[in-house]
């Protein structure tokens, strides 16, 4: 049976202690895992992670200030990071001290700093920026709430005969979609060829904005007939299952899902399944994130339980269990929201939390 370990991954690397919630990605093209997180400088801070070679070398985490080398301003928010895969980079965002959305990007092992927010005129930003790139497209994408709360988007397209590769798209509004409580998710349905935005509207209703061809809103809380969100949600696509997911704890503390699947034969498509409370798992002290392992067949939701452990609420072929991972891996308490991914090349799973020492912790698992 497949067993969660624990790794004090900042400590290991010395790296420094965290001032907010980190994330994590796998890079699978580059062969490597990825946790970003804002220190206590201020500063963006990298680990990463690369298997040891032939000549047996130790496979160890590795710190990267990466603000710091590329010379970006420091950071107001937690940023997030994501692999282009199709152009080789990686990408690091979020809200610097003046407002504006700044990305840190690196190929070749080379990081360098570009204020798309300024770039695109966009407007200021508050809370959590986040973003993703939509490999069928070619394209990548940065969704943030505005100052004036609503959802607003950066986007980038290689243009060779543009001098600026970066635009703005305020896609609340073009989607006439009402204004937003909280930070937004975002991700590509590949398969679908689609992208999707979610958030908390002021009402306390999940939220949808999706893309293909043009924006639309759909109110994808109320038409399930769903419970108030209290945080910020989280939405993946699960390509091989061909559906789309969003993850969020209700006013009652429990973790909701609400999914998608084309159905031909009924008049809605969103449904509402209170997965916290099939599974009988304790209540949620922060906001969940989850995602789906293509190779494993399966899909996973990772939170902070009021008991201050990670906690896993996983799925295959619809059933939904509980696994209480924090206290399986003998790992310490957590703060804020963790982090995980599927690390699809490396056949394991991993998830990225704050401890409170402040200090960044992994637990994972190899199938």
């Amino acid at each position: 049976m497949a067993k969660w370990e624990h790794l004090p991954i900042g400590q290991s690397a010395g790296a420094p202690p965290a001032a907010g919630d980190p994330f994590g990605f796998a890079w699978e093209k580059d062969d490597t895992q990825h946790v970003v997180y804002r220190g206590q400088d201020g500063q963006i801070h990298e680990l990463w992670f690369r298997h040891g070679g032939l000549l047996g070398s130790k496979s160890t985490w590795e710190h990267n200030p990466i603000g710091s080398a590329a010379g970006a301003p420091q950071a107001a928010s937690d940023p997030m990071g994501y692999p282009w895969e199709k152009d080789k980079t990686q990408h690091v965002i979020y809200i610097g001290t003046d407002g504006d959305i700044h990305e840190l990007w690196c190929r070749s092992g080379k990081w360098a700093h570009n204020p798309i927010g300024n770039l695109t005129h966009a407007p200021d930003a508050v809370g959590n920026p986040f973003g993703f790139a939509w490999e069928r497209d070619e394209t990548q994408h940065v969704l943030y709430r505005g100052k004036d709360s609503a959802i607003h988007e950066l986007w980038y397209r290689d243009e060779l005969l543009k001098k600026v590769d970066w635009h703005h798209n305020p896609v609340g509004q073009l989607a006439n979609a009402p204004a937003a409580a909280g930070d937004p998710s975002a991700y590509a349905w590949e398969k679908d060829k689609s992208q999707h935005v979610v958030y908390v509207g002021q009402d306390g209703m999940i939220q949808e904005l999706w893309y293909r061809d043009k924006w639309g809103h759909n109110p994808v809380g109320q038409i399930t007939g769903a419970p108030p969100a209290a945080g910020t949600p989280y939405g993946y696509a699960w390509e091989k299952d061909g559906t789309q997911h969003i993850v969020y704890r209700g006013k009652d503390g429990q973790i909701h899902e609400l999914w998608f699947r084309h159905e031909m034969l009924q008049k809605v498509d969103w449904h509402h399944n209170p997965i916290g409370q099939l599974t009988s798992a304790p209540a949620a002290a922060g906001d969940p994130g989850g995602f789906a392992w293509e190779r494993d067949d399966t899909q996973h939701v990772i939170y902070t339980g009021t008991d201050g452990m990670i906690h896993e609420l996983w799925c295959r072929d619809g059933k939904w269990a509980h696994n209480p991972i924090g206290q399986a891996a003998n790992a310490p308490q957590a703060v804020g929201k963790p982090s995980g991914y599927a690390w699809e090349g490396d056949k394991t799973q991993h998830v990225i939390y704050r401890g409170k020492n402040g200090q960044i912790h992994e637990i994972w698992m190899k199938k």
